[in-house]
């Protein structure tokens, strides 16, 4: 089971520390930096780890922290904790998945993990039901029409990507960041191993402790990225 990276946003220490600790105990979560209070500090970590599930304390929702979490490319699970009295208006500009009540307890926090974990098998059968099994790629005025298996893997030039494709002497360049582009592609089959590289699970050829090998290119494993990786080999072995 592939762990849910989970990002802490809030100004309330005690109830985040909490929620934070017991969240660091559960095999099935991935907790990403420390709690976090402002939008700036946010906007980092969910490019750099595309969070699964967001806990927001409800102290910290301001006009910035409301429009953020709205931004379409917010794809989290948005779970807002609250105490009595702390939320006036129901109707928030962006979509929670669930309120959690303060103070928190390990038992509520297990039971919404497996609420959330049942959401998204039920999402994922949806999402590979009328999932193509390929991708167009925009380049120099031409769309490529790649199968995601020929994908070897992705590399970021900051606002461009480069796609490396299995018989293919030079990469495709397309004018998108590798988060963009990899929205695209099945997270079933790809995986971020580096601020700058996605690659292929299928096609990855061997591993170390630093790097992978895919052909004959040897990839970077970025310190972030390791506990993922080494969690799918480990199931895979």
């Amino acid at each position: 089971m592939v762990k849910l990276k989970c990002l802490f946003i809030g100004k309330e220490e005690k109830s985040l520390q909490t929620l934070f600790d017991y969240a660091a105990t559960l095999s099935s979560l991935t907790v990403i930096g420390k709690p976090v209070n402002t939008k700036k500090e946010a906007q980092y970590f969910l490019q750099e780890f595309t969070p699964d599930i967001i806990f927001c304390d409800a102290t910290a929702v301001s006009t910035d922290i409301e429009k953020f979490l709205a931004q379409k490319d917010v794809k989290a699970l948005i779970v807002l904790l609250s105490a009595e009295g702390e939320i006036t208006n129901t109707e928030l500009p962006y979509n929670v998945f669930s309120f959690m009540p303060k103070p928190v307890s390990l038992d509520m926090l297990l039971q919404l993990v497996s609420r959330i974990n049942n959401y998204l098998r039920v999402e994922t059968k949806k999402h590979s039901a009328a999932q193509n099994d390929f991708v167009f790629i925009k380049s120099a005025y031409k769309f490529y029409k790649i199968q995601f298996n020929e994908i070897l893997f992705c590399e970021g030039m900051k606002d461009y990507t480069q796609v490396h494709i299995i018989n293919r002497e030079k990469p495709i360049i397309t004018l998108q960041n590798l988060k963009t582009f990899v929205s695209k592609l099945p997270s079933d089959q790809f995986i971020r191993v580096h601020r700058s590289f996605v690659v292929s699970i299928n096609n990855i050829d061997m591993v170390s402790k630093n790097e992978i090998t895919i052909g004959k290119k040897d990839l970077p494993i970025g310190e972030s990225y390791r506990d993922q990786l080494f969690t799918i080999i480990q199931q895979s072995s």
